[in-house]
């Protein structure tokens, strides 16, 4: 007989799905969305939870704005990746993983706007259909456009449509001021130590109606 290697491999769209599904409350987008906010040096960060018509449907939407450091390639990468991140030797930064933005892919459409400014590129990005493509074990495609930045913007704009199934029960403004409270950065305790690097970081957010 004779000996062998094998190389361990991954099921690449089953992990992405996994990692998709283990986010047990779909109130943990909010907490990565203002993790990451934070992460960039935000001054502010916009949260909007809305319904919009399309063929006649109620897609639910959520749009996520803030004014931080942006990405460039590597980072937009990074951002639609599995297990990478660009923060993950930095102590101060509270994603380090490269799984939280997979919360993102239980939906039925991403489209992310960035720049680092300074006179470089703007990324618009679009991933159609995650959550179906991942079920059909097929690790979903991105579109990258890349264009000159002429106004020097900086900053991230996430539009997430179809989230959760469609489900918003839990998105209501009292739900979503309560989670944000208890389980995101702008509940720390932090003030009580005196440490205030965080203190003008400004929160914009929209709930859905209870109907």
């Amino acid at each position: 007989m004779q000996d062998f290697t094998m190389k361990p491999t991954v099921d690449a769209s089953r992990e992405f799905l996994e990692i998709a599904n283990d986010f047990a409350n779909p109130l943990e987008v909010i907490r990565e969305a203002i993790s990451n906010s934070f992460d960039a040096k935000s001054t502010f960060v916009r949260l909007q939870f809305y319904v919009q018509k399309e063929y006649g449907e109620d897609v639910f939407m959520i749009f996520i704005e803030d004014d931080g450091y942006g990405m460039d390639k590597l980072g937009l990468q990074a951002f639609f990746d599995l297990g990478n991140s660009t923060t993950r030797e930095d102590p101060n930064t509270i994603a380090e993983k490269g799984h939280g933005t997979k919360v993102y892919f239980n939906s039925a459409e991403i489209r992310v706007e960035t720049s680092i400014g300074k006179s470089c590129s703007i990324y618009r990005a679009v991933m159609k259909e995650p959550f179906k493509s991942l079920h059909d074990n097929k690790v979903p495609d991105v579109l990258v456009s890349e264009e000159e930045n002429k106004t020097n913007w900086n900053g991230t704009k996430i539009l997430i449509k179809g989230y959760n199934n469609n489900r918003r029960d839990k998105f209501t403004h009292e739900r979503l001021r309560d989670y944000i409270l208890w389980f995101t950065k702008f509940g720390s305790p932090e003030m009580e130590f005196d440490i205030v690097e965080n203190e003008n970081m400004k929160l914009f957010l929209k709930g859905v109606d209870k109907s």
